[in-house]
């Protein structure tokens, strides 16, 4: 089997706490960054819009999607064929650090 049709399952699982928490506070999706093997966005697409997320950019040239996903599928992401990483995709603060 060529090395381009061998399933591989993404040992990056989000950040449970990060998902706990977004729970907690009531969201009802998180956004996502997901880095994708060469090739399969589009499959990989597919899989998380069955999940019932919306993908909001992808960029196969550098493999990753961007994708507002519900947070009860967050963890089913990862084991979609073609993900090579999962990653809860959190605004940056607009806070300057603390001294």
């Amino acid at each position: 089997m060529p090395y381009s049709e061998v399933p591989v399952v993404s040992s990056a699982k989000p950040d449970r706490n990060r998902i706990e928490q977004a729970k907690r506070d009531g969201h009802l999706t998180v956004p996502l960054m997901i880095s994708v093997q060469p090739g399969r966005d589009g499959e990989v697409e597919q899989a998380l819009t069955r999940l019932g997320a919306t993908v909001e950019s992808r960029d196969p040239r550098i493999g990753y999607l961007r994708a507002e996903m519900p947070v009860d599928k967050v963890e089913d992401a990862y084991l979609i064929t073609g993900v090579s990483k999962v990653d809860v995709d959190e605004p940056l603060s607009n806070r300057l650090p603390e001294p």
